[in-house]
């Protein structure tokens, strides 16, 4: 062990989180506003409680909500018990720049020591969604 070894963060070992996500409508409508649910099911796989929270971000011409501007969303769940698991849903929604293609919506897991501001792991899960 060496000196510098005592101001790092901590190392863990293993899967934190099972971090599974669906869409539902598979697809956008081009140049409309139209909108799908991204269903997300976040579990706990650490023997220790974790501070977590989901961040998603999406590419410029989809957003997070109907008005287009916000492209990243992040949700603090506070500490999830080992073995909890959490659900919920998030729109994503196509506008009048939504040119028909596929684009990638990445949903990351992070979790934290001490407060938000610090990372210690995460799990990332990018989804494509297409729009027609």
């Amino acid at each position: 062990m060496g000196f510098f070894d005592i101001f790092s963060k901590k190392v863990v070992k293993g899967g934190l989180y099972d971090l599974q996500c669906e869409l539902h409508p598979f697809r956008l409508a081009k140049y409309k506003n139209d909108g799908v649910d991204l269903e997300i099911s976040l579990q706990n796989l650490h023997d220790q409680p974790l501070l977590t929270s989901i961040t998603i971000t999406v590419p410029r011409v989809l957003g997070m909500d109907r008005t287009g501007i916000s492209h990243e969303r992040e949700i603090r769940l506070g500490e999830l018990a080992p073995g909890q698991t959490k659900r919920f849903k998030v729109g994503v929604f196509s506008n009048q720049k939504s040119a028909p293609g596929t684009y990638p919506v990445d949903v990351f897991a992070s979790a934290h020591y001490r407060d938000y501001g610090h990372v210690l792991n995460q799990v990332r899960k990018r989804l494509p969604i297409r729009v027609e």
